[in-house]
């Protein structure tokens, strides 16, 4: 009895724990398959993002060449119509620029080239390129060394962004701070922190040719250059938008 006592708590006990095993293989498993759902999840989302931003100007586009084809129309208009193609074919372009580069950040496949520039007289060049009087610059000689395309695209980001939400004029100034000021439409608090990850945007029913990468792309280049985004907003009053430039003027003194 004894024996046949043992055998029974020794089975029960290897049954107990293969029975464990089980139950942790099917947690195991069900986290697995949570991954892979948010994973689908995100890559749908990139789908409709993409399919969502890339639709409206190729639409755009092959309205204006079907009307030129079955029409014969003064030249005027032609060149009317080939100018809004050239801007839509521009928009697509800039739309795929700004994929590949998101991904090659996230990828760390960007070599960082540091070299030294006036990061004031970048700025001016790059604001005259808005063709708009509704910026304001304030700012002196600033030797930094960086990454002078990456800074580049950090600027023009951040102007164009201004832009984007704001109708009235905005101010750049560049000191220990470069930073942009508008007097938009603000951001809510609890969105913050959101904006600045990829595919994110707050007038989602508005085509912006972004794909909500403008901050994105501007947040993983400063943290390139090891600084970072810093956001101020307060809804219906505006935003500012702004990084730490004292390590990059440093580097210049190295």
């Amino acid at each position: 009895m004894r024996i046949e006592n043992f055998l029974k708590k020794f089975f029960y006990k290897n049954e107990l724990e293969e029975l464990e095993k089980l139950k942790e293989e099917n947690k195991r498993l069900k986290k697995e398959n949570r991954k892979l759902q948010i994973l689908n999840s995100s890559k749908d989302e990139l789908i409709s993002a993409i399919s969502h931003e890339f639709k409206n100007p190729i639409s755009i586009i092959n309205g204006y060449i079907e009307t030129i084809l079955t029409n014969d129309l003064p030249q005027e208009i032609n060149d009317k119509f080939l100018n809004k193609i050239q801007k839509n074919t521009l928009r697509l372009s800039n739309l795929i620029d700004r994929l590949y580069l998101i991904t090659k950040l996230e990828n760390n496949k960007i070599k960082v080239k540091f070299t030294k520039f006036d990061l004031c007289e970048t700025t001016k060049n790059i604001i005259e390129s808005f063709d708009t009087d509704r910026i304001v610059l304030n700012c002196q000689k600033t030797p930094v060394f960086a990454d002078k395309t990456l800074i580049e695209t950090v600027i023009y980001n951040l102007i164009s962004n201004a832009l984007k939400y704001s109708k009235q004029e905005i101010t750049v100034n560049i000191n220990k701070y470069f930073e942009v000021i508008d007097k938009g439409k603000g951001i809510d608090e609890k969105e913050i922190d959101l904006i600045k990850q990829k595919f994110y945007r707050i007038a989602k029913n508005d085509w912006d040719n972004s794909l909500g990468l403008g901050l994105a792309i501007v947040d993983k280049i400063l943290k390139l250059h090891k600084t970072k985004l810093e956001i101020q907003s307060e809804k219906g009053k505006g935003s500012r938008f702004y990084f730490d430039i004292t390590s990059l003027k440093n580097k210049v003194q190295e």
